[in-house]
């Protein structure tokens, strides 16, 4: 099993140490009752079985969806395409927006063609969008229709080049450049690429004078040879964006520029039927200043299973067999994603009357529906009992074990050698050895410098809380807080182990969320939505952590100094705590940083 089967569960729904076990008559075991749900959805994940026969009837439309649900067109070159999604009861789901009708409220504030809205006059006016029988209404707000916002480099030029591919590992974007020129990585440095573009080779990628003969419109348009080949025409949006910054100067954008603070992508979920099944994915920044944009054009999308759904460059996943893919959407050092599935056209198929025991065969159930795909059925009493073996204590049960179990007629006997193996010393020492492992407790190394006692010490500790059957949000806190003397609180170890502020980010990120950040040390993640900004915010939670020596040289006292900062290695500028994935907190000067990281990953509410 992995870390996420344990503290996944027990994070997102451990109860309460007053709930009762109904079944048991005692103390619900939060620790043990995760593991027996994960153990008791072993059979529906194990395999999978052939269709069943086809529904009597065709699915009826659900529920139909207008992305974006608002409109909001500020200045005079904004735009927003409207994409409409019909839901079947089957769970498909099919892109009508060239079938839906629409309905403007006053065309004189906006223009709606080709399912794209553009601003003529201020005002608020609404679309209204119909397909078979249902309505929809979005309201659309105009503001500043007559104003030409300025060109940008970080919002209009940067993307171009993420769109085209330059800025890729497999461009321009590598460490050491291509051809004799570099820029950062999918652009997270946009500083750095800007005097690389304007300041480095002067007058040979950019020419002020004939913008027309810049190398970069040059190069891309193949006017000259250029290794990565056509990228773009010179009739194309791309072109203009490059000629328009080009021939007003080619300005740097000021240090008030407004700021990408999150990605919109919709629909978030597509189930598509049938190979040539399409689905338009619309895309929508929002900025630090309360603004939003559609930036579907400038968009970079990309897909993880090409075979199964292929996503163009204009952001139209479409399916070509039955699989599942994750498309990513990457603007301006940002990225989204959202799940596409693929099934086979008119496959004959009915859902079975499947028991589910937990919230584990829910989610794996509804799943299993959208890919047309029916569970296997249970496993029989021999392949369960040495898989229960295996996953509780990591042994085989002996002959006469078997022998017992299978001689057993009663309903309740799985139950049984489930909570039976759960109170078994191997139990402890299996998931003793798991977490030793995960925690890194080890002695005789050089570069930890943990003593054989306090390396004891520790491993004894482990024992007792997964002997106990302690929460594990409430262990995770304990190790994250540990604070005091290690020879007295082996907890701190946890410190000790990892003296790196970095490397010790990079752990509990691994460790307790199961996310790898590593690679966003040096650049933006580029197959998730990790940035540099995100590493360096979740390294600070560490920065204030105080390591002293206690009266044996052994011993490490670990405690807040309520001082110290991580710097952006590209900003040099130092970095305001903030949650992996979440917001930033405000935290009073000298307050222990990482008890307010601890309370947020451990809440309830947290994901």
């Amino acid at each position: 099993m992995t870390i996420a089967t344990i503290v996944g569960p027990a994070l997102a729904s451990a109860p309460s140490r007053n709930e009762r076990d109904t079944r048991n008559g005692g103390p619900t075991r939060p620790f043990l009752r995760c593991l027996r749900i994960a153990i008791g959805a072993a059979g529906l994940l194990a395999a999978l079985a052939h269709p069943l026969p086809a529904f009597a009837a065709k699915p009826a439309l659900t529920d139909v969806k207008v992305f974006p649900a608002d409109v909001n067109l500020k200045t005079r070159g904004d735009r927003q395409s409207i994409v409409v999604q019909a839901i079947y009861a089957d769970g498909v789901t099919r892109d009508v927006t060239a079938q839906a009708s629409f309905t403007l409220g006053n065309k004189t504030l906006v223009k709606f063609d080709h399912f794209m809205l553009t601003p003529v006059a201020d005002g608020q006016t609404e679309l209204k969008v119909k397909f078979q029988g249902k309505t929809l209404v979005v309201p659309v707000k105009i503001e500043a229709a007559k104003v030409a916002e300025p060109i940008s480099f970080i919002k209009d030029v940067m993307p171009v080049f993420t769109k085209a591919g330059c800025n890729t590992g497999g461009c321009h974007g590598t460490s050491r450049g291509k051809d004799g020129f570099r820029l950062s990585l999918f652009g997270y440095d946009p500083d750095g690429d800007y005097h690389r573009l304007t300041r480095e080779a002067i007058a040979r990628r950019i020419n002020l004078a004939l913008p027309e003969e810049s190398l970069i419109l040059e190069k891309a348009t193949r006017k000259v040879p250029h290794t990565g080949g056509e990228l773009f025409k010179s009739d194309s949006e791309f072109y203009r964006t490059l000629l328009t910054w080009l021939q007003a100067g080619a300005p740097k954008d000021g240090p008030d520029v407004t700021k990408v603070v999150r990605l919109e992508i919709n629909p978030r979920q597509s189930v598509l039927e049938g190979t040539g099944e399409a689905q338009q994915l619309s895309v929508r920044a929002f900025y630090s200043d309360g603004t939003d944009r559609d930036v579907t054009y400038l968009t970079a999308f990309m897909g993880n299973n090409d075979a199964a759904v292929k996503v163009s460059a204009s952001g139209k996943a479409t399916a070509l067999s039955r699989g599942e893919a994750f498309i990513t959407a990457r603007y301006e050092g940002l990225a989204t994603g959202v799940q596409v599935l693929a099934i086979p056209k008119n496959l004959q198929f009915t859902w079975p009357a499947v028991a589910e025991n937990n919230y584990i065969d829910t989610q794996v159930n509804a799943k299993l529906r959208k890919l047309r795909i029916a569970p296997s059925d249970l496993c029989d009493d021999p392949t369960f009992l040495r898989r229960v073996y295996l996953d509780i204590t990591g042994t085989l049960p002996s002959p006469d074990q078997v022998r017992t179990f299978l001689a057993d007629t009663s309903g309740g006997k799985r139950d049984a050698v489930i909570d039976d193996l759960l109170g078994r010393k191997e139990f402890v020492d299996l998931w003793v050895m798991k977490w030793a492992e995960l925690l890194q407790i080890r002695s005789a190394d050089q570069q930890v410098q943990m003593s054989t006692k306090s390396a004891l010490q520790y491993f004894d500790w482990l024992e007792g809380e997964i002997t106990q059957n302690v929460p594990v949000d409430v262990m995770v806190k304990k190790l994250l807080t540990a604070t005091g003397p290690s020879f007295e609180e082996p907890a701190a170890n946890f410190y000790k182990i990892e003296r790196d502020t970095l490397k010790l980010s990079e752990n509990v990120a691994q460790a307790f969320m199961g996310v790898r950040v590593q690679c966003t040390q040096c650049h933006n993640h580029p197959f998730d939505r990790w940035t540099m900004n995100d590493y360096f915010g979740f390294a600070a939670f560490f920065a204030q952590v105080g390591r002293k020596a206690g009266e044996d040289p052994r011993e490490t006292i670990v405690f807040n100094s309520g001082g110290g900062a991580v710097k952006h290695p590209v900003t040099g500028k130092d970095m305001a705590p903030k949650f992996l994935g979440g917001a930033q907190p405000e935290i009073a000067k000298g307050a222990d940083r990482r008890q307010v990281l601890a309370e947020w990953l451990t809440a309830p509410e947290n994901p």
